[in-house]
């Protein structure tokens, strides 16, 4: 799961089949990161990441990301992220999901699974979460002193001593591991913080509002896959033309940045009938591999009316089977409380949904896990 800041609205992208074909067009890059330094804290992250590269260098980040996420096991994640959730959980009277769970659980778990140390699971939880925030936008001017490290920067100098610890065991004194393999890894837990924080708060935040006989239809898989139709967590994602093209019928010159509105095309009425309207029998069949392939099309991966919530075409996000077994993990402990609060604020982005709070309260024993 990405995001990107917004650009100019000129040429944004609206329908499902103009979106869809601007990401599967090789003509259509994304706004890449200046290569830095090691050591250089956010900078050097962005630089080094499969996200903000192009071509051949993107290519081969994003396979040693997916090498690491595929040999991770889904079930394990999903047992585990359910586990610690409901551990939070647990007898608490009324807890903020999103303070205590939504980003602190799948990331935790998730580097643990990638071989970060138990015993630091929640330095490297706290670490990621304050680089997320900054993962996407270049800092402010005069957002730090000369000289002086942001606390982003300093976020990751902390996430690369774990990795590096955790990594370089085995390959002897004095020898770290490899930069690309530090900057695989933390690129893959910064990615998995606010989109999948996200995913949770946005399901729980509809679902925790219909009747319990309604809600217990669905399995938690098509729950979240109508989430990321109909109220997804990154709303934005953009391209610059690396030559002239067209997108949507209109031509686009070399250099210009095309915005394509995910949340829009999740509602093209073209290709979800009753757009508006939460319907997760869009996606209440299921393949192997989880995805969907009932009304409306399958998931991000499948045919022309999938949803859009991991991308599409040419760089659709790796980590999606992980991402989704997460989710799922942290929403099966939590369905069966109630939303305490009916009014939920909203994080401020120009491009992200992620509730700032989200209380529940009460477990509804009569709910059980799907």
């Amino acid at each position: 799961m990405t995001a990107d800041p917004p650009a100019t609205p000129e040429r944004r992208l609206t329908r499902h089949a103009d979106v869809r074909a601007v990401l599967a067009d090789p003509r259509f890059l994304v706004p890449a990161a200046p290569a830095a330094q090691p050591g250089s804290g956010m900078a050097w992250l962005r630089g080094a990441v499969s996200r903000f590269s192009n071509g051949a260098e993107h290519a081969g980040r994003r396979a040693r990301v997916a090498g690491l996420i595929d040999a991770l096991d889904p079930v394990r994640l999903r047992r585990e992220a359910r586990e610690r959730a409901g551990a939070e959980l647990a007898g608490a009277a009324r807890v903020d999901v999103m303070a205590r769970i939504a980003r602190r659980v799948p990331v935790g778990v998730l580097a643990t699974a990638l071989g970060v140390p138990e015993e630091r699971r929640e330095e490297v939880a706290a670490a990621v979460t304050a680089m997320a925030a900054a993962y996407h936008l270049p800092p402010a001017p005069g957002a730090a002193s000369p000289g002086a490290a942001s606390p982003e920067d300093a976020a990751v100098a902390v996430l690369a001593d774990v990795l590096g610890d955790a990594l370089g065991e085995g390959l002897g004194e004095g020898r770290a591991p490899d930069p690309g393999l530090l900057a695989a890894v933390a690129g893959a837990l910064v990615q998995a913080c606010d989109a999948t924080a996200g995913l949770v708060g946005n399901t729980l935040a509809v679902v925790t509002r219909l009747p319990a006989a309604l809600s217990v239809r669905w399995p938690v898989e098509a729950l979240l896959a109508e989430t990321l139709r109909w109220d997804p967590p990154v709303r934005l994602t953009r391209r610059v033309a690396a030559e002239d093209a067209t997108a949507g019928g209109v031509s686009v010159p070399a250099g210009a940045v095309v915005v394509l509105d995910l949340a829009a095309a999740n509602r093209d009425p073209e290709v979800f009938p009753d757009p508006h309207r939460f319907d997760p029998a869009r996606f209440d069949r299921f393949d192997a591999d989880g995805r969907g392939c009932g009304g409306g099309g399958g998931g991000s991966r499948g045919g022309s009316g999938g949803h859009l919530g991991f991308g599409s075409g040419i760089r659709p996000c790796p980590g999606e089977g992980a991402a989704l077994a997460l989710a799922a993990g942290v929403l099966e402990a939590a369905l069966a409380h109630r939303l305490a609060d009916p009014e939920i604020p909203y994080e401020p982005s120009p491009n992200l949904r992620v509730p700032a709070c989200l209380h529940l309260e009460g477990a509804d024993t009569t709910k059980g896990p799907r």
